[in-house]
């Protein structure tokens, strides 16, 4: 592709070309492809710039043209002066951001693919998968019922999906250059609608500026990333970043019962829709039923009533099917289609999943690693053996994070104490942090009253689980869900949870 068209749409404050050594007005050049990583970069590449967290793109500039790049976009103009890219035959192209620039570039490369789609995005801190999950499904169901040759796409934590064949995935959002790709690729192999996470990161570092989305979601807020976004404040403007971007032939859906629910949509230009339990919302829900094995509850969308059952389980999990319900609808999918989605919907990986045996306790393994998700994980649990007299006690298993928001630590303690009746703290992805440390902090919020155990080892933590728990009991293993890892220093060992679960059932 040639480089004017991939500026075309960037704010440039300068251009440096040379020719023949000499300094000359822009010239256009073909450029092989972008990057923003100096070790990928090969002949005739655009390499940009960015400043990260960790590390400064400006100063990987030398290795890019060694590499072979032929053009450069930076922020910084007095870090190299003219005269090194002159030397070296290299366009110097200087933005105001270029993170910003590489979305430009990178939806331009692609030939702007989520304006072909029907992109549909999901924030919040926690419900994002199984949202997504549960919109694929429904879709899914559509295109069949309308016998028509569309696929669904889907960009996420655990995965990312075309239809059911996946793609590896490393962050929740791609970068730019991923994400546009992925974008690409979805269209081509004749996606029509793509449902993605959205992640507070990604709306700051701008890798989804310039993405066309046709209906944004909002989940709920709570206290998560504080050690990079500061506050909750900052938080919540970062997640707002999604709605204030939609155009106005968009839908902004947000969930009224979260108390920022009503203000992160107050500035966008689409159009607005609610749900939840309070009947004030354009669809809400009643007459909820849980149990282990399923989901009941009642839908309410203007003068139509229809009862809903689904395996999936948890009174959160209400909220994530009314997000997946509303986007349905706005998308013009019939209700009772939507009803038998969700009878048939298939649990998602580690989002709450129960693992029975005659002859064990009953396992969920779950996601949760912040205070909020512990607490609703835990008081489903408990709402379930309130009501069913055949259940015992409650026996926790959960760590937090290493090189991760730390203040959340004695808050998830506090948490997992106040409803379990046993607790035992072990390691999550301890990362380069001591895991006794972590540990440490998790203490702090508990009180000394509870049956708490310390076991660094996850592993034997959850045998501890089991010989705690007698057969009528709830072991809840929390903080990994999906994952098959754990990273601990900056290695990556093979460690799943549910493995080690079914393990030592079978030897019951």
């Amino acid at each position: 592709m040639l480089l004017s068209d991939l500026i075309n749409n960037l704010r440039v404050k300068k251009i440096f070309q040379t020719k023949y050594g000499k300094s000359v007005p822009f010239h256009d050049i073909q450029i092989n492809k972008i990057e923003c990583d100096s070790r990928n970069v090969t002949h005739g590449d655009l390499f940009v710039a960015i400043r990260g967290n960790v590390a400064d793109g400006h100063k990987y500039i030398p290795d890019a043209l060694a590499n072979g790049a032929i053009a450069v976009i930076l922020e910084d103009d007095k870090l190299y002066p003219d005269s090194y890219f002159m030397h070296n035959n290299v366009a110097k192209i200087v933005v105001e951001d270029s993170r910003q620039a590489l979305a430009v570039i990178a939806a331009s490369y692609y030939k702007y693919p989520s304006k072909k789609l029907q992109l549909i995005g999901i924030t919040g801190t926690n419900g994002k998968t199984t949202t997504t999950y549960i919109l694929k499904s429904i879709i899914e169901n559509y295109i069949k019922a309308q016998n028509i040759n569309y696929k669904v796409g889907l960009i996420g934590t655990i995965a990312n999906l075309i239809n059911d064949r996946q793609i590896p995935t490393k962050l929740t959002t791609p970068d730019s250059i991923e994400l546009q790709k992925l974008l690409a690729n979805f269209y081509e192999e004749g996606a029509k609608w793509v449902v993605m996470e959205v992640s507070s990161h990604s709306l700051i570092q701008q890798r989804v500026h310039g993405i066309d989305y046709k209906i944004a979601i909002f989940t709920n807020l709570t206290p998560e990333h504080l050690d990079y976004h500061g506050d909750m404040g900052n938080y919540f403007k970062a997640k707002k970043i999604l709605f204030d971007n939609l155009n106005n032939d968009a839908y902004a859906i947000s969930n009224f019962d979260d108390m920022y629910g009503k203000d992160i949509v107050m500035d966008t230009k689409a159009t607005k829709f609610f749900y939840g339990l309070n009947k004030s919302a354009d669809v809400y829900a009643t007459d909820i039923q849980i149990n282990f094995e399923n989901l009941k509850f009642k839908i309410h969308y203007g003068i139509d009533t229809i009862e809903i059952e689904t395996p999936i389980v948890g009174k959160f999990n209400v909220y994530n099917c009314l997000a997946a319900i509303s986007a349905a609808l706005l998308l013009g999918i019939d209700l009772n289609l939507i009803k038998k989605s969700l009878m048939n919907l298939k649990p998602v990986n580690g989002r709450f999943e129960s693992i029975k045996h005659p002859n064990a306790p009953v396992v969920i393994i779950d996601y949760a690693h912040t205070p909020d998700a512990l607490e609703k994980c835990l008081g489903t649990i408990k709402e379930i053996i309130a009501t069913n007299k055949k259940f015992g006690k409650i026996i926790s298993v959960f760590g937090a994070g290493g090189d991760r928001d730390k203040t959340k630590r004695p808050i998830m303690g506090k948490v997992v104490s106040e409803i379990s009746d046993y607790v035992i703290i072990t390691s999550d992805n301890p990362r380069t942090e001591n895991p006794e440390k972590i540990i440490a902090d998790i203490l702090t919020g508990i009180s000394e009253n509870k049956n708490v155990f310390i076991e660094v080892d996850r592993k034997k933590a959850i045998e501890k689980a089991f010989e705690i728990a007698k057969n009528n009991d709830v072991i809840l293993i929390a903080g990994k869900g999906h994952e098959d890892y754990q990273i601990i220093g900056k290695e990556k060992i093979k460690f799943s949870d549910k493995e080690i679960v079914k393990n030592i059932i079978q030897k019951i």
